[in-house]
């Protein structure tokens, strides 16, 4: 191979791989997520550079493609036509005869292709793909002093293609499609840097987003009230016995509830007389309706400075009680104390010989976390009102009802209150 061949050579050589630089620039550029641009825009001049080409496609898409055309068009000059005349003598010696000048032309356009797809396109999409902040650190700020050098042609690229755009109904000055809450659910059950815990909570939050406080709030026939005529020293005696520290306190009824006392409130000494009816030292509690959802209510009521809310039906009557306790468990999971000891329906759960034993106060989120399977969704919220739902009236211990391949049986009734059901297997 002659000094003439080598040149030749290396100067296709060097088109491809100036090919593949700029390739591998507008894939690291598109392949750049928001956050990232939006990082690297606060971390100096030199990131705002990057941002301003990455917030731009236009700009940067037709520098690209204006330099992988002219380095794709110089290893053409430079390859088969260049380099084919100096393999044809080794094809004639080695007897393709007068096939040798089309064998020669064809093996160099070949191998010219072969390097421009795999050093011009695929390698360098490849690795900007996998550290796409990287490549852009290094690679954009070129691209940006090129895209200035070349004005006049990326501008008339540009406006070319905005009105190909506006042709095909498309937005010019759409960038890319944000991410979806699907999406952004996926990526966090399939990311590997995010630790166990990390994604339980996220999946946990997503989760949350949809549930309404009737669903995690403890039901008012689970609710611990303070009839508001008994007097500070009775409502200590109720209080200290109990294992919470804010009893709504009542009326003539669950449905009158006039505010909540704290156990602080209770204690001798704090200038309260312990004769006085427990009504006339009540704070106000937040009344929220039970269709309200858990992260806005979460944020209501870190916002107020509210500990405890009531939430009412749509007829203004108590449905229950909720705690910022219970909202904050529905993002990082239960959060026990010395009291907590089997007090949640989630606590409630034991499974042997195949069969799995649940409280009937589970929602049926829980219920599919402890089963293993769905139930179907209806006007009920725990797994004890599909049960009534399905049986039509109040149950009884020992009825069954089927869904999807299992069976549930009540076991244990609390007055009216369905407490226990097996869920067993269908038998094949």
């Amino acid at each position: 191979m002659d000094a003439d061949t080598l040149v030749n050579f290396l100067l296709v050589l060097f088109f491809v791989l100036l090919g593949g630089v700029f390739a591998g620039t507008e894939m690291a550029l598109v392949s750049l997520r928001e956050s990232q641009v939006r990082r690297m825009e606060k971390a100096g001049k030199h990131g705002a550079r990057i941002a301003s080409l990455a917030g731009n496609p236009n700009r940067f898409l037709s520098t690209v493609q204006i330099g992988v055309t002219l380095s794709g068009f110089f290893s053409a000059a430079y390859g088969a036509s260049t380099l084919a005349p100096d393999v044809e003598p080794l094809l004639e010696a080695a007897g393709f005869g007068a096939a040798a000048e089309p064998v020669a032309f064809i093996g160099m356009t070949l191998l010219v292709a072969y390097l421009s797809l795999v050093l011009g396109e695929l390698v360098p999409k490849r690795l900007a793909m996998q550290s796409a902040v990287g490549f852009s650190r290094v690679l954009a700020p070129p691209l940006h002093v090129l895209s200035n050098l070349m004005r006049p042609a990326v501008w008339v690229l540009s406006v070319s293609t905005d009105a190909v755009v506006r042709l095909f109904g498309g937005d010019p000055r759409a960038t890319q499609e944000s991410v979806g809450l699907e999406e952004l659910r996926d990526m966090v059950a399939q990311s590997d840097t995010l630790e166990d815990e990390s994604r339980d909570i996220l999946t946990d939050v997503f989760g949350a987003r949809n549930r309404s406080l009737q669903e995690v709030m403890r039901p008012r026939t689970e609710v611990a009230f303070i009839d508001g005529g008994l007097t500070v020293a009775e409502a200590r005696e109720l209080a200290r016995n109990g294992p919470f520290s804010r009893y709504p306190v009542t009326g003539r009824s669950p449905d009158e509830v006039l505010g909540f006392v704290h156990i602080r409130d209770l204690m001798p000494g704090n200038g309260t007389d312990d004769t006085a009816p427990v009504r006339t030292i009540v704070r106000e509690i937040l009344p929220l309706p039970g269709t309200n959802k858990v992260m806005p209510t979460l944020s209501r009521m870190r916002r107020l400075g509210h500990h405890i809310a009531l939430v009412v039906d749509e007829y203004g009557g108590t449905d229950g009680i909720v705690t910022l306790e219970d909202l904050v468990e529905e993002l990082v999971g239960e959060i026990y104390d010395e009291y907590d000891a089997g007090t949640d329906h989630e606590d409630s759960v034991t499974v042997g010989d195949g069969s799995v034993d649940v409280d009937g106060g589970l929602i049926l989120q829980e219920f599919e976390s402890a089963c293993g399977f769905a139930l179907p969704e209806g006007q009920y919220e725990t797994v004890a009102g599909f049960m009534m739902d399905r049986l039509g009236r109040l149950p009884h211990v020992g009825d069954r009802v089927e869904a999807l391949g299992h069976v549930l049986t009540v076991t244990a009734m609390d007055r009216l209150r369905i407490a226990r059901i097996r869920v067993t297997p269908t038998p094949t």
